[in-house]
C-alpha cells in the first residue's frame, strides 16, 4: 500500500511538473516528509555540539547502565561494563603517556575489544589509528611510525603480524595491569 501511495505521489508530480528530472520529484506525502524530517529528527540545537563520544557514552551509562551496549556472537556488554573496561584501559594508557592528540595504534579483531579499545583511547584523550593485521607489514610499519604513539592497543596473538615498534603494547586479552586500574573515568587535561 505504501509503495502504491508513493507511486501515486510520483505520478501526480510528473503530471503537474512534466519537465522536472525524475530524481527531483517527490515520493513521500507531505505527512510522511514531516514525520521523517521533523518529528523523527530533533533540531540540531537539541544535540550538544561539544559532546564527545566518551561523554555521550557516559551519559548513556547514567541513563541506562544495565542496557546492552555491545553484542557480539561471543559476548555481550552493558553500558556500565563497557564504560568500566574503557576507563581501565584509559588509565593504563594515561600511565604510558597518552593524552590529548596522542595517536595510539589499535590492532584488535572485530570483537567487543574493538569498541573497548577505541573508547578507551578516546577517554585517555588520544586518537586511535586503526591497524588491520592483514595489511602488508610495510604499510603497518609506516602507520606505526607515523603515529609515533607511546602505546599500542592490540590482541596478543596479533602482535607477531606487526613490525617492531617502540610503542608499549597493551594487550586487551592478556595485560594483567588493566584489571588493577580504576573503573572511573580518568581526568584528561
Amino acid at each position: 500500500q505504501r509503495m502504491a501511495g508513493h507511486f501515486g505521489v510520483l505520478l501526480e508530480a510528473i503530471a503537474s511538473e512534466p519537465n522536472t528530472r525524475l530524481g527531483d520529484l517527490p515520493l513521500l506525502t507531505d505527512a510522511e516528509r514531516q514525520q521523517l524530517l521533523v518529528e523523527w529528527n530533533p533540531p540540531a540545537s537539541q544535540v550538544p555540539r561539544e559532546s564527545s563520544i566518551p561523554a555521550m557514552v557516559e551519559a548513556q551509562v547514567r541513563r541506562t547502565p544495565d542496557a546492552l551496549a555491545v553484542i557480539t556472537p561471543e559476548r555481550q556488554l552493558t553500558y556500565r561494563e563497557l564504560d568500566a573496561k574503557a576507563n581501565q584501559l584509559a588509565h593504563r594508557l594515561r600511565g604510558l603517556g597518552v593524552g590529548p592528540e596522542v595517536r595510539v595504534g589499535l590492532c584488535v579483531e572485530r570483537t567487543e575489544d574493538l569498541v573497548i579499545g577505541a573508547l578507551g583511547i578516546l577517554k585517555a584523550g588520544g586518537a586511535y589509528v586503526p591497524l588491520d593485521s592483514s595489511y602488508p607489514r610495510e604499510r603497518l610499519g609506516w602507520l606505526l611510525e607515523d603515529a609515533q604513539g607511546p602505546a599500542l592497543v592490540a590482541h596478543s596473538h596479533l602482535l607477531s603480524a606487526l613490525p617492531e615498534t617502540s610503542a608499549t603494547p597493551v594487550c586487551l586479552d592478556s595485560d594483567a595491569e588493566l584489571a588493577k586500574q580504576p573503573t572511573t573515568a580518568p581526568v584528561v587535561d
